[in-house]
C-alpha cells in the first residue's frame, strides 16, 4: 500500500510518495542498574520498577540502539542515577536514506507513545516522571512522542535536531515547546544537521550554536560538530560546568554586553527550568565545559 505524505513550507508543500508503512521494527529495549548488558528486548514490563523516574532514548538518523550515542549517554545516566531507561530502537528506518527516516518520524512517534500511555495506565505512573533524550532527527522522534501523549512528559532534551524537511516553529510538524512541560535544546550545528532557531522553553548555543571547537580538522567539520550535541551532554550528567548565559546573540555574547541570568546547560536534574536562549564557550578536548 502507498501512501502520500506531505510537507508544508510557508507557501509550499513537498509532496513524498513512498512505499508500504510498516511499524513492526520498532522496538524497544529496557534498562537498569540491574539490566545493563544486552537486556531482553521483550517483556521488560515485568521488571519495569514504578518506583523509579524514567528515561527515554531515541537515537539518531543512520544509528541504532548500540552506537556511541545512545551507549554513552545510556551509561551515564546508569553511573549517577538508578532509573528505567527504555531505548527506542527505530534503526530500521533510521538507518533508511533521510528522507525515508525523516517520514517515519510521526509513526515511530505514535507507538513509542502508546508505550507510555500504556505504561502510565498500567502502574498508575505519572507521565511527569518520564525524561526523553533525543539526538539529531531522534530529537525530532521525541517532540513526536509527547505530540501524541494523553499528557505531558517532564522534560524533553533534544540534542542537535535538524530542521532540513520540518517546519520549524510548527508545532504540529516540529519538535516544539509544548512537547513537554519542559524543553531544552542543545543547538551544536545550523545547516543541514542543525537549526538556528529557538524552538523550546531553553535553547542553549555552545560556541554560537555552530562549528564546534576540536572539528575544524575533521573531515566533516559539520558531522563533528553535531556529534558534540551529545558529547556535551553526557559530560554534564557527570559533571555539569557548562555555565551559560542569557543573552539575545551570539554576537551580544562575544561583545561582553550580555547581563541576563546564568543557567547550566543539559543534565538530568533540573531544579528551575531556565527560559530563553543561552550561549557560553566549550573547550576543543574533554572537559569541554569551562567552569
Amino acid at each position: 500500500m502507498k501512501y502520500l505524505y506531505c510537507l508544508h513550507f510557508s507557501l509550499a508543500f513537498i509532496c513524498l510518495v513512498r512505499g508500504q508503512v510498516k511499524i513492526d521494527p520498532v522496538s524497544f529495549i529496557y534498562y537498569s542498574k540491574h539490566l545493563r548488558l544486552d537486556p531482553p528486548e521483550s517483556d521488560f514490563l515485568k521488571v519495569f520498577n514504578p518506583l523509579l523516574p524514567t528515561v527515554v532514548l531515541v537515537h539518531g538518523w543512520a544509528e541504532d540502539f548500540k552506537t556511541d550515542s545512545n551507549k554513552f549517554i545510556r551509561e551515564a545516566i546508569l553511573s549517577k542515577f538508578d532509573a528505567n531507561i527504555i531505548t527506542v530502537d527505530w534503526s530500521k528506518f533510521a538507518k533508511e536514506d533521510y528522507v525515508t527516516a525523516r517520514v517515519a518520524v510521526p509513526f515511530v512517534g505514535k507507538q513509542a507513545a502508546a508505550l507510555l500511555d500504556h505504561i502510565s495506565k498500567e502502574f498508575a505512573y505519572s507521565l511527569g516522571r518520564v525524561t526523553m533524550v533525543g539526538y539529531s532527527l531522534g530529537a525530532q522522534v521525541c517532540g513526536a512522542i509527547g505530540k501524541n501523549l494523553h499528557g505531558r512528559i517532564g522534560v524533553l532534551t533534544a540534542l542537535d535536531p535538524p530542521s532540513f524537511l520540518f517546519a520549524p516553529y510548527n508545532r504540529d510538524d516540529s519538535i516544539h515547546k509544548t512537547d513537554a512541560q519542559y524543553v531544552q535544546v542543545i543547538h551544536t550545528t545550523n545547516k543541514l544537521y542543525g537549526m538556528s532557531g529557538a524552538v523550546g522553553h531553553s535553547d542553549f548555543y555552545p560556541n554560537g550554536g555552530e562549528r564546534q571547537p576540536g572539528c575544524d580538522d575533521d573531515e566533516d567539520h559539520e558531522k563533528c560538530s553535531h556529534r558534540m550535541a551529545w558529547k556535551y551532554f553526557v559530560e554534564s550528567i557527570n559533571k555539569n560546568t557548562f555555565l551559560a548565559t542569557r543573552c539575545d546573540s551570539w554576537n551580544d555574547f562575544k561583545d561582553g554586553s550580555c547581563h541576563g541570568e546564568r543557567r547550566l546547560m543539559g543534565g538530568l536534574q533540573t531544579v528551575e527550568f531556565a527560559k530563553g536562549k543561552f550561549y557560553l564557550r566549550t573547550n576543543s578536548d574533554p572537559p569541554y565545559g569551562k567552569h
